[in-house]
């Protein structure tokens, strides 16, 4: 949580402006893909807001954080932020604040409350305690109720510049092995990091850049068998959803990045195919019909 924040100046300098100014919102919507930033710049804003040293956030009686927890019973994430954390949430939030300032609480995958979640936090939202700051941290907002994105300031974040992830991991890392991966993390510093820290997700992520590859120009039943290892958990459905979203990115990003010129690639009806197919898993629709769509739409 030391790292510095890499790219997203604009943003940064704005909150500054804010903060010194006194007119920060009672709450913010950061848009963007994950390993993007968000969070990183969110502790940050929290640590400013409230004073303190952003190594000693978590331990602030006036800091709060939310985010999918894990199932004691199956030590397995659960599908939803629930309405149980929500209102501990706005307990929390409505209590005075420890060092006589703000309470700053952050809601990590905002998209994953479920809908008396969501109804629980519109709540706190419409009738906002005193200075209290609620950042709101999601992959995409129009998995929000409309009712909550109108009541946040959205905040976008956008891919960083090649050039400043290499520049700040080279003062910590080895040079080749930065320029590889930030070849490949398409602008996503946390994610470059991540490869860094841990050689086998790297590995992870090019096998499956080099499934993808592999699908095109093979007979239906080739394509199944090349995919099949991606269903092998059949206990944990809810990780097999996340795996294959995860999946699916590296496929669209793979899309993006060396198919636009390749003339027997339709890659914008792919890239539609697999965005649908995303959708499609978080409502729940059979994951091995969607991939295999997928496939026969893989020339």
């Amino acid at each position: 949580m030391t790292e510095k924040i890499i790219g997203h100046n604009q943003i940064v300098n704005f909150f500054t402006k804010v903060i010194d100014n006194v007119s920060l919102s009672h709450a913010y919507c950061f848009v963007g893909p994950e390993h993007v930033g968000k969070r990183k710049v969110a502790e940050y804003l929290a640590s400013k807001i409230l004073e303190v040293k952003i190594e000693k956030l978590y331990y602030n009686f006036d800091f709060v954080f939310v985010d999918q927890e894990l199932d004691e019973k199956t030590e397995k994430t659960k599908k939803d932020i629930t309405v149980k954390q929500i209102r501990l949430l706005r307990d929390q939030l409505s209590k005075r604040s420890y060092a006589g300032g703000y309470k700053v609480a952050i809601i990590n995958n905002a998209e994953k409350m479920n809908s008396e979640a969501a109804n629980a936090l519109l709540k706190t939202l419409e009738e906002p305690a005193e200075k209290t700051i609620i950042l709101l941290l999601t992959k995409d907002e129009k998995q929000l109720p409309e009712t909550i994105i109108s009541r946040s300031q959205i905040i976008n974040f956008f891919p960083v510049k090649n050039e400043d992830i290499k520049f700040e991991l080279a003062k910590k890392y080895e040079k080749e092995k930065v320029a590889e991966v930030v070849e490949l993390c398409n602008g996503l510093p946390g994610l470059a990091i991540k490869w860094l820290e841990d050689k086998e997700i790297f590995s992870e992520y090019k096998k499956e850049i080099n499934r993808f590859k592999s699908l095109f120009g093979e007979p239906f039943y080739k394509k199944l068998s090349i995919v099949e290892d991606l269903f092998g958990d059949k206990t944990d459905h809810i990780a097999t959803r996340q795996y294959l979203l995860k999946v699916l990115d590296i496929w669209q990003l793979e899309l993006i990045n060396n198919y636009p010129k390749n003339k027997n690639v339709n890659h914008v009806f792919l890239q539609d195919q697999i965005f649908s197919t995303k959708n499609l898993l978080l409502k729940n629709v059979h994951p091995r019909l969607l991939v295999e769509n997928i496939l026969l739409n893989i020339p």
